[in-house]
């Protein structure tokens, strides 16, 4: 059983992705829901704080639509919303019954991260807001206003480069090359995002050397990334990776080791139960 719906998968520079950013589109609600929302927040925050756990509000790009042409170029529509909404239109109370485009709805990335002696790093999710003690690859939301471009347009790759350096201390000179692998969707916690592959020419022990700006990631995991190994650690975690990390692994699997593993991977664990 899977938690995630591929939208979009194929190999994307920075010019293959097309995107057209709307600031007019964005949810708009009575003011009883503002007035919901706001309370239900606050409540998020209490919670948070007494867990120990980050959550704090910020302003997201908020995904509208998505489409793949023939010229393998993937097109994206953006509006905005924030976390805050995001946190809000997620819960069952509100979103029971309502479409994805009634929803916050926001962007996120995430990325494979493969190092120069063969291992992908990985994340063993703590303290933190979504998917406590799964494994996830290095990732987080596409912010406006600080993941733009020189034209100061929405740059989803300046975004992934910028989670990387804040979660690991990787940065933009040990990175030699990084793609978009493709558009997947969290059906748990509805949001769309975008994986990437991110491939460095340091070592495993050059990355431990660095030092993150935040202390999010508590402890950095490994897979190495030999085609048993990496299925392995699908079929035995599935359930237990997040729903936006399971398939940043299966593509990067189907880059690096073609159709048939894919196939052989998501045949094998369609079946297996997920864990809400």
């Amino acid at each position: 059983m899977f938690e995630f719906e591929i939208l979009a998968r194929g190999l994307y520079q920075p010019e293959d992705l097309h995107i057209s950013y709307q600031p007019d589109q964005f949810l708009q609600f009575t003011p009883e829901l503002q007035e919901w929302m706001e309370q239900f927040w606050q409540e998020k925050l209490r919670q948070a704080q007494q867990q120990q756990s980050l959550l704090f509000d910020a302003p997201l790009y908020r995904f509208i639509a998505a489409r793949q042409d023939t010229a393998q170029t993937l097109q994206l529509t953006l509006g905005q919303t924030s976390y805050k909404e995001y946190v809000a239109t997620r819960s069952q109370d509100f979103a029971a019954g309502r479409a994805r485009s009634e929803l916050g709805n926001p962007l996120s990335v995430c990325s494979v991260v493969e190092t120069a002696d063969g291992h992908i790093l990985l994340d063993k999710r703590q303290g933190v807001d979504l998917y406590v003690g799964r494994y996830h690859v290095i990732g987080g939301f596409f912010e406006r206003d600080i993941d733009i471009d020189a034209t100061r347009q929405p740059d989803p790759f300046a975004a992934m480069r910028r989670e990387i350096r804040e979660e690991t201390g990787i940065q933009a000179s040990d990175i030699s090359d990084q793609l978009c692998l493709g558009l997947v969707y969290d059906l748990a916690t509805p949001h769309a995002e975008l994986c990437f592959l991110t491939r460095l020419h340091i070592s495993l022990d050059e990355v431990r050397q660095r030092k993150p700006e935040d202390s999010e990631i508590k402890t950095l995991h490994t897979v190495y990334n030999s085609p048993e190994s990496l299925a392995q650690f699908i079929r035995q975690q599935h359930g237990n990776i997040s729903a936006t990390g399971e398939p940043n692994l299966l593509l990067y699997g189907q880059i690096q080791y073609g159709n048939a593993w894919f196939a052989s991977i998501t045949s094998s664990i369609s079946n297996l139960p997920s864990r809400n």
